[in-house]
């Protein structure tokens, strides 16, 4: 069994997410369900948020608005559990190097796609009890600005769980050990940002501004290695 582990790790296959896969698809049918039993409180169109060349608001059909949600779950199932084999069968065909431990790498996949299919989710739930006439605790743009930020914050403690492969020790595997906290932790905070703009700011528009800073955030976070000691941009060592 050790032996198949590290020729696993040494080819770069990456697991197929079926734990996150499993999870998404429930978050589906939650969907699907909360879309059932508010079908006959949400309007028969609704407002897309576009403006047509006539200068009146675009309407989306309510079958398309309902199920926008949990088709792109699906979707998105689809095109993650997919793509983690065909991806695996690339990586082995043209011999690219592998620079990422398989467990880290399928953690990733599956913690992933639990994460984003519960914020679509969460959206998803806001966005149809506030067209229904449902009560909200709090007005929808703040409550997605909140989703939001639990996202981002949640993507941030994410980036860490990527690790290096065991034996691999190369300066590009050494820059990201050091630079994987700081991006991560520079995502979080961007989200714990875009949380308290959501709650504080007088229009909870201003939360969308936010996000914005997540490439300089990253980009500052990918340049940390380079500051101090840089003894890691040494020539590799062996295993």
């Amino acid at each position: 069994m050790a032996a198949n582990t590290g020729t696993a790790e040494a080819r770069g296959a990456v697991p197929v997410p079926w734990v996150g896969a499993a999870f998404a698809t429930l978050t589906a049918l939650v969907g699907l369900g909360v879309t059932v039993a508010l079908w006959g409180e949400i309007p028969q169109t609704v407002p897309s948020g576009k403006v047509g060349l006539d200068g009146e608001p675009t309407m989306t059909p309510r079958w398309l608005f309902a199920s926008a949600v949990p088709g792109v779950v699906l979707l998105l199932v689809a095109v993650v559990t997919v793509g983690a084999r065909v991806g695996s069968g690339f990586q082995r065909a043209l011999r690219l190097p592998v620079f990422w431990s398989r467990r880290s790498a399928g953690w990733l996949l599956d913690l992933h796609l639990a994460l984003l299919s519960g914020f679509l989710l969460a959206v998803h739930v806001v966005i149809l009890y506030s067209e229904s006439g449902r009560d909200l605790p709090l007005g929808p743009d703040r409550l997605v600005a909140l989703i939001m930020a639990a996202f981002l914050v949640g993507l941030g403690l994410l980036v860490p769980v990527v690790r290096t492969r065991e034996g691999r020790d190369t300066p590009a595997t050494r820059w990201w050990r050091r630079a994987r906290w700081p991006v991560g932790g520079g995502v979080a905070a961007v989200g714990a940002l875009t949380g308290a703009v959501g709650l504080l700011a007088p229009g909870a528009q201003w939360a969308a501004v936010a996000p914005m800073l997540l490439l300089p955030v990253i980009l500052l976070g990918c340049a940390v290695p380079f500051l101090g000691d840089q003894s890691w941009r040494g020539p590799e060592e062996p295993a």
